[in-house]
């Protein structure tokens, strides 16, 4: 960030880094969850100089990256899976443990990775199924596959749309939570649900179902 003093950014990042080994992979039942490592804000890098020459050629100008937007996601819409719910912000609760989605039909995005339109790794999870409700509103992630598309609007009124380019289901045991959930070069959203089999006895799955898409 121009101007920016570089120990603050420093100070910042460790921040973050502790916070993420703070925080506890949920195994609460039906729901989906990780352990996050919040993304830092993507920063511009600065414009080159322009060197004037006399009759030279003009040189074309890149396209511009898409604009940042501050605004928290409102709705998750993924039409390939009939996916229209509510996105909720949420963050770590009593334990360290990140907060639930309110409902089967709720989608919660983590306030501590990044904020969607401003870079980075902006992550959300939902539920598979629901007691006493059947399948919740991640029950067709499973479906989805490289090309889909998800949007996201935001509070302003603005969209944000994304395409899959990865799918991938863990052992909720031994699943690299610092992959899922950390720091990404590329702007993107990782969706997490649980997957595999139920255990009737600690009421949680034994997968975790991760799906990643860019921004387009």
């Amino acid at each position: 960030m121009p101007g920016r003093p570089r120990w603050k950014w420093v100070l910042a990042t460790a921040a973050l880094v502790a916070l993420a080994g703070a925080v506890g992979w949920v195994l609460a039942g039906d729901l989906s969850g990780g352990s996050p490592t919040p993304e830092l804000l993507a920063v511009p890098a600065a414009a080159p100089r322009a060197t004037v020459r006399p009759a030279a050629t003009p040189t074309s100008t890149p396209a511009p990256s898409p604009s940042p937007v501050a605004a928290p996601p409102v709705r998750l819409l993924i039409p390939a899976i009939g996916v229209d719910a509510p996105v909720s912000v949420k963050g770590v609760r009593a334990g360290a443990v990140m907060d639930v989605p309110n409902g089967p039909e709720d989608v919660a995005w983590y306030n501590f990775t990044a904020r969607p339109g401003m870079g980075g790794n902006a992550v959300l999870s939902g539920h598979l199924d629901y007691r006493n409700y059947g399948a919740a509103v991640f029950w067709r992630l499973k479906e989805l596959g490289e090309g889909d598309v998800i949007e996201l609007r935001l509070a302003d009124g603005s969209a944000l749309h994304y395409r899959v380019s990865l799918k991938l289901s863990y052992d909720a045991r031994i699943a690299p939570v610092s992959e899922i959930v950390g720091p990404t070069s590329k702007e993107v959203v990782t969706l997490i649900t649980c997957g595999g089999n139920f255990d009737s006895g600690s009421r949680s799955y034994s997968d975790r179902l991760v799906v990643r898409a860019e921004r387009i």
